[in-house]
């Protein structure tokens, strides 16, 4: 099967989750036998000397690697990453890639039989309307739907302040991914959303129910701890309790809310704690800002920072994630969690936002209410609440330290996530998904 996959984030291009899944359902399709090619975008990061250009208006390079072909489009030429500028600048780059990708594509389709359109909702939404009639079938895949990032104070939790005529643009590329002949997205609830979306743009959005389909991410079964060594790691409650949050250092992430929630778990307990802040940070200003944050803590607290330039491949994440005990995903908006997946993966218990994907990740239906959250059989979920701002640190605070209080009870729950991920949530299964659908199709 020849396969074309669409997406800004891939490889050197990476900033998130999102591309770390382009990169890994790439890599289970060429261990299955495909033919793979890659349509991305040129960065800083991503530009050579000796690059041969193709094209006329729209150039663009090729590289082939045994049956992966990666093509990136010069759409601008000094520019760190694909998301860089404000949102008008974003939008405005995003949409000339995918005018120059739609254009080769109408040129060149019957060079595939799969066209799937990962990741930023002007790819998955307008370029599925505007593919509908080539040959290659269009599968768009949802990340996450930007324009549900906001809270029922009318907040918006994103990556920007988002006004209402940029909302509305957004939302209405959202709903194009309609157009697709297959929508899937990477938890049911960001299906119900899609869903919701469509209402507003269509008067039957039932008719499209049926193409709308689930696949999630997860992460290598190697990477994967055993049991044993799962309680090896936690056999015993450590003079240190190491915390750690590792994603993108971006506010629409959260990250201060892991300082200020581990603040409050170090005033409530007398056991001593060091929290780890990894990841990718999205601007010095807000690097600045935190680290502003963390200069006063309690003295059983302490802050360190791990910054990178790129996506970690698999060794630096288990390097950074082996040395910890406890991994608290602060963001208010996340549609799955594919840090808790590997964090769990590399024996750490789980203190997460009690938002959407987490909550389907560890059953949240099925766990038990306290005070500041509930704890399920597989981590614990801390009470959002309306007023975030004023509540959600202390909550994040009392679920770690309940966690560390019942520190027997939740080595139990990582086995079961763990146990989880082994089943149905390794990249080998997903790649596997992938292809069984695609093959439905063609």
């Amino acid at each position: 099967m020849k396969i074309a996959i669409v997406s800004l984030q891939f490889e050197a291009t990476a900033t998130g989750g999102g591309g770390v899944h382009v990169e890994n359902v790439v890599r289970q399709f060429l261990n299955l036998g495909q033919e793979v090619t890659v349509i991305s975008i040129h960065t800083n990061k991503t530009l050579k000397d000796d690059l041969v250009f193709q094209g006329d208006k729209n150039k663009y390079s090729v590289e082939t690697r045994g049956n992966l072909k990666i093509m990136r489009f010069l759409i601008d030429e000094d520019i760190e990453q694909p998301y860089v500028g404000d949102k008008d600048t974003e939008l405005d780059r995003i949409m000339r890639f995918a005018e120059a990708v739609i254009t080769w594509i109408k040129d060149n389709e019957t060079a595939f039989d799969i066209i799937s359109l990962q990741g930023h909702h002007i790819l998955p939404g307008y370029m599925a309307r505007e593919l509908q009639g080539v040959v290659p079938k269009t599968v768009s895949y949802l990340h996450a739907l930007e324009t549900t990032y906001v809270t029922k104070k009318g907040d918006f939790v994103g990556a920007y302040n988002g006004t209402k005529e940029v909302l509305s643009r957004i939302r209405e590329w959202e709903a194009m991914a309609r157009f697709a002949d297959v929508v899937l997205g990477n938890s049911p609830i960001v299906n119900e959303e899609f869903k919701h979306i469509i209402g507003e743009y269509d008067n039957d959005p039932e008719k499209y129910y049926s193409k709308i389909k689930l696949i999630v991410s997860g992460c290598d079964a190697d990477f994967l701890m055993s049991e044993n060594e799962v309680r090896d790691k936690l056999s015993k409650k450590p003079e240190v309790i190491n915390l750690v949050t590792f994603c993108r250092v971006d506010p629409s992430k959260g990250i201060h809310y892991s300082i200020t929630g581990a603040i409050e778990a170090a005033k409530l307990s007398d056991k001593k704690f060091c929290l780890t802040i990894a990841g990718i940070p999205a601007s010095e200003e807000y690097v600045e800002e935190l680290k502003a944050l963390a200069d006063n803590t309690p003295d059983n607290l302490e802050i360190k920072f791990k910054l990178f330039s790129a996506i970690s491949p698999l060794e630096e994440k288990k390097e950074v994630l082996d040395k910890q005990h406890l991994y608290i995903l602060p963001t208010l908006k996340e549609p799955f969690g594919m840090s808790l997946i590997e964090a769990s993966a590399r024996g750490n218990m789980i203190v997460s936002a009690d938002t959407n994907g987490p909550q389907y990740i560890f059953e949240s239906d099925k766990g038990k209410d306290h005070r500041w959250g509930i704890s399920t059989d597989r981590g614990v979920l801390a009470k959002i609440s309306d007023d975030h701002d004023k509540y959600f640190s202390g909550n994040i605070g009392q679920a770690i330290a309940w966690v560390v209080e019942n520190w027997e009870d939740s080595v139990g729950r990582v086995l079961n996530l763990n146990e989880k991920i082994k089943h149905t949530w390794t990249w080998e299964s997903i790649g596997e998904e992938y292809l069984e659908l695609f093959k439905s199709l063609v």
